[in-house]
């Protein structure tokens, strides 16, 4: 399942509805002529079907709740996991819709031939708001009916238990019995179990479309069944429907019948209605099974012996070629990467108007969000790029997840991970010039990193219930898991790694594996790799090396610490998390001064799970002089951060400076991003190596430093704003960006870019503009006046319809009086429902600099003579947030505009709330004036009598925000401002001008220290 980008952030909060009541009816139907021999199964159901609502009114109905199962007289609380006592071998399903008459309940017919495992009195299945009408279960080697059973439903579990009236052991191992219910079910109006959509057609009619969703525990909505990933069968499906529609499902039509609609006739409507019959599907888990029911119409194309087809609505017919074929390349090549062919003889990609996230690999019958494929011809790359991946994440899914299922939702990391990584690795195999794999590191390793924003827990982690199993489809499964997948590829050798993989999908196809079974076919794969034949860990430690990383819920950080003298080297490892203290087996690989090779990215040494180590060079197999920088992940295929000794950052910006070429860009993006989580943690030791190494970034074209490093920039400046350092620290991002941002604006750019081009042209331009950078404030003031009062669509031009926010940001920053006054007369003129940018403009005034345009912007939405016709006072509070948060040279204004407007702030909803979020951003400095307005604004709640609790004078939350800036100034201002002084221009550049002068690198090892100083004296003795 792809959820695309809000994962990431955040799956939706789904309700389930309890059956409270369900109709017991015990009765024997004899679904076979035994004498002749000659009814079919399929005609059985289907004239079933037909004739349950007769049967139905002569039935009599138990409340659920009187069935007490006897051989559970103490009602102690089941296990919400199925028993493994019985499996079902396979099921034949049969629906009949009505969904085009706008009837949204349906009628259901499952048979499950069953195997018993080990004795049982009991059958235990899945179901959920389901009504039972009839329930018959015969023996099949006897064909003895057994007509003593009832069944008790555990509304906890969602468990329909099937067991003897009188209790024993009714059920033995070794027996198979066939199981045959007839049900009700509804058409769901959310995306779970099987659900309805509508749309309207070219004559303004509403046609209806019935699907489904499964994942994860969604099946037992639509049938009774075995709902675990585990517990596969086969499953032979009948779909009954309108003769106006057709139905598709995992496997290929095997027939298509007129079907006789009693009811329909009787009542005098046209009960024209057909059923289609598909083939006998493999062994597949309940969650990947898939049908709709539609009008739809579809392209196709055949390669290798697969059609592949996308279906779509009439309203968009004949669009999708061009993810036709993507999707054609995209199986062939998953084919030959791991050797396995494509198990179906058919892949359809179905476009719905609604689906849950935004597609689901159901096997054979992938369902996408209508907006996903249909719209590349004149899209944007960016968006192109993004669903291309969605795409190759869900084929991806057809072999992990779908070939090879989990054995249970704690390994749903083998699903996610596989398919996330995959496909970002096929796509780049196909597109090259889309530079996936960097955008890998600014997305989803950016996120894997931030742990901030994820819950914290290990790849495989136990669920049960259904909260929990929905929970675990999160950043931690899609993009930490693929990120420690990324590492072990490289690590173990891909072709080695790939070999094993092939190895666990050819071994576990058509079943279900666990975490175990995987990194046992990895270890037989590696064992016979010669390159690690002299490696000891490679013979039998894979499961310890890999356990510790998926059952580990941190992060590593490594240091790096050198002997210059003895030339060793010690290894540190620690959790991210500073409370933890966890371990890892970690793989390292080394590039050098002497042997700067950054494409072998392989394990050179394995650290094992200990906190250090001290090790030659030489033992480490590295080439090494004293005098060379030293860097530890090549590529950042590894998931850990790496700290480096002073002494090698030095070497490391020497040779940044001199040519920075020689290290890998993504090796130049890795220091800074390793480095800003030490500097945002007020913990860098010099700043000294921090700033050199900044300024070689004026030499920088390519994108992924640039990437990384803004985040640090953009840092530093918000703590040295309002400093002594501030205007020297501007001047020095100024020289060092110029460079940069002039190469990528002073082109227009339309529509051609990668998804890391964007993010890197959207980095560039804030950290330019926040620095105040004339070419960015020219550029984005142009764009942001056109776009408000000319018919410029930002969005478009760019090629990213995202950037247009940081380009009205940027743009109002510094407007002139004409022009504010001018949009807050658009303001008072227009309507805010007819004019798409309007709140995207209110939204963006929060960024001007300007204090009288601050107070204008304040009065006009919380101010006392406010008209309110600009938006609400609860939308009023929260743009006082939005704009205290992220404009610093708004707080003085704000506090100011609190302290004279309190009385009436006073009289808004929710401003207590957000008063006392806006004193966790309180500085030291200011603490004395926030109390005394805190008085003031307790004593006038009192007087208009607002129980809202206002944040307690001695709260340990006023400031707690503005300490990291605290402490950073406190710690490292002087030191910065020391720095910046003595590289002001024309200083800075003349001494770094020149990047191969020895006056150069004369004054990088003069800055450096005495230590270095002494390395280099070594090198020359």
């Amino acid at each position: 399942m792809f959820l695309f980008k809000s994962i990431c952030a955040d799956r939706r909060t789904m309700h389930f509805h309890y059956l409270k009541k369900i109709n017991l009816v015990i009765f024997v139907l004899l679904l076979f002529d035994l004498s002749s021999g000659n009814t079919t199964q399929t005609d059985t159901v289907s004239k079933t079907l037909q004739t349950s609502n007769l049967q139905t009114n002569q039935s009599t109905t138990v409340d659920i709740t009187t069935v007490t199962p006897r051989y559970n007289p103490n009602k102690i609380p089941r296990s919400l996991r199925l028993p493994n006592t019985t499996y079902p071998l396979n099921y034949h399903l049969h629906i009949v819709s009505y969904v085009h008459r706008e009837e949204f309940q349906y009628n259901g017919n499952i048979t499950i031939e069953i195997s018993v495992r080990e004795s049982t009195n009991e059958i235990v299945l899945h179901a959920k708001n389901l009504t039972i009408t009839a329930i018959s279960m015969r023996e099949l080697n006897t064909h003895v009916t057994l007509d003593d059973l009832t069944y008790t439903y555990n509304e906890r579990a969602n468990f329909l238990i099937i067991h003897p009236i009188e209790n024993y052991q009714a059920f033995e191992a070794g027996q198979r019995y066939r199981l045959e219910i007839l049900y009700k079910g509804y058409l769901q109006k959310n995306t779970f179990g099987i659900y309805w959509m509508a749309y309207k057609d070219e004559k303004n009619g509403t046609v209806y479309v019935t699907a489904t969703q499964f994942e994860p525990t969604s099946a037992r909505l639509a049938f009774p069944c075995y709902d675990e990933p585990s517990f596969k069968a086969n499953f032979t499906i009948s779909l009954t429907h309108s003769s106006y529609y057709t139905a598709i499902s995992n496997v290929m039509v095997r027939q298509i019948e007129p079907y006789i609609d009693v009811n329909a006739a009787l009542g005098g409507i046209d009960g024209s209605m057909l059923t289609t019959t598909f083939h006998t599907t493999p062994a597949i888990s309940t969650y990947l099974v898939a049908f709709v029911i539609s009008d739809f119409v579809y392209i196709s194309e055949e390669y290798r012996g697969i059609l592949q087809r996308i279906f779509t609505s009439p309203h968009v017919a004949d669009k999708g070629r061009r993810a036709l074929k993507n999707a054609i390349r995209t199986v062939s090549t998953f084919e030959d990467y791991f050797g396995i062919d494509y198990a179906l003889p058919k892949l359809d990609h179905v476009l719905l108007k609604r689906n849950y996230g935004s597609a689901m690999e159901n096997w054979g019958l992938i369902t996408y969000n209508e907006d996903k494929l249909v719209h590349w011809e004149g899209a944007d790359l960016h968006k192109r790029q993004s669903d291309i991946l969605m795409q190759n994440h869900e084929i991806a899914h057809q072999w992990f997840g779908n070939l090879v299922s989990p054995e249970w939702w704690s390994y749903a990391w083998l699903n996610e991970g596989f398919a996330t990584y995959f496909s970002y690795v096929v796509t780049d195999m196909l597109y090259p010039d889309f530079k996936v794999m960097e955008f890998f590191l600014t997305d989803i390793a950016e996120r894997a990193y931030s742990l901030n924003y994820i819950t914290v827990r290990p790849m495989t982690h136990y669920v049960e219930n259904n909260t929990e199993i929905l929970s675990i489809f999160d950043i931690i499964s899609y993009h930490r898991a693929a990120c420690v997948i990324k590492m072990f590829h490289h690590a173990f050798n891909q072709k080695t790694f790939i070999k094993g993989i092939s190895q666990y999908l050819r071994k576990y196809q058509y079943s279900f594996a666990n975490e175990l079974n995987l990194i046992d076919e990895l270890q037989a794969a590696i064992a016979t790799d010669v390159t690690f034949s002299q490696a000891v860990w490679s013979k039998n430690s894979v499961r310890d090396i890999m356990l510790s990383w998926t059952h580990s819920s941190a992060i590593p950080i490594v240091s790096i610490s050198r002997d210059y003298e003895y030339n060793t080297i010690t290894i540190k490892q620690r959790s991210k998390d500073q409370s933890s203290l966890e371990y890892w087996w970690i793989p390292l690989n080394f590039a050098s001064a002497s042997a700067p090779d950054f494409q072998r990215t392989a394990v050179d040494y394995f650290m094992p799970p200990v906190s250090e180590v001290t090790l030659s060079a030489s033992e480490l197999g590295i080439e090494l002089r004293i005098d060379d920088w030293l860097i530890v992940n090549k590529q950042q295929t590894g998931f850990y951060h790496v700290l480096y000794n002073d002494a090698n950052l030095w070497l490391i910006a020497k040779q940044l400076h001199d040519n920075h070429t020689v290290i890998h860009p993504l090796n130049r993006a890795a220091i800074f991003q390793d480095l800003g989580h030490l500097i945002q943690n007020n913990d860098m030791e010099s700043v000294d190596v921090v700033f050199e190494l900044l300024s070689y970034l004026q030499y920088e074209e390519e994108l992924m430093p640039w990437n990384q490093v803004a985040d640090t920039i953009v840092f530093l400046g918000k703590n040295l704003f309002g400093t002594l350092s501030h205007e020297m620290y501007n001047n020095f991002v100024r020289q060092l960006i110029r460079p940069i941002f002039i190469r990528l604006f002073e082109t227009p750019c339309h529509g051609n870019l990668t998804n890391t081009e964007l993010l890197a042209r959207q980095k560039i331009m804030e950290m330019a503009c926040l620095v105040d950078l004339q070419e960015c404030l020219t550029y984005t003031h142009a764009k942001a006046h056109e776009y408000i009062f000319g018919s410029l669509k930002i969005g478009n031009e760019m090629g990213y319809y995202a950037m247009h926010e940081t380009i009205l940001c940027l743009g109002v920053k510094y407007l002139s009086d004409e022009e504010f006054n001018a949009i807050l007369n658009t303001f008072s003129k227009d309507d805010r429902d007819t004019h798409p940018w309007y709140d995207d403009l209110i939204y963006a005034l929060r960024c001007t600099q300007s204090q009288s345009h601050l107070q204008q912007y304040l009065n006009l939405l919380l101010g006392e003579n406010s008209t309110k016709s600009i938006m609400d006072d609860i939308e009023s509070m929260m743009y006082l947030l939005y704009l205290f948060r992220s404009n610093r040279a708004a707080r003085p204004v704000m506090w100011q505009f609190i302290e004279e407007n309190y009385r009436v702030l006073c009289g808004f909803p929710k401003f207590v709330e957000n008063f006392n979020r806006i004193a966790e951003y309180t500085p030291r400095m200011h603490r004395q004036q926030f109390i005394d307005l805190r008085m003031k604004i307790a004593e006038e709640l009192k007087k208009v009598d607002r129980d809202e609790i206002l944040i307690a004078a001695d709260s340990s939350h006023i400031g707690q925000k503005a300490k990291v800036s605290d402490t950073f100034n406190d710690k490292f201002n002087h030191q910065i401002y020391e720095w910046l002084k003595r590289n002001q221009p024309p200083t800075y550049v003349a001494s770094l001008g020149a990047r191969s002068s020895a006056t150069q690198i004369g004054h990088l090892f003069r800055v450096a220290g005495k230590f270095l100083r002494k390395v280099v004296s070594k090198k020359r003795s």
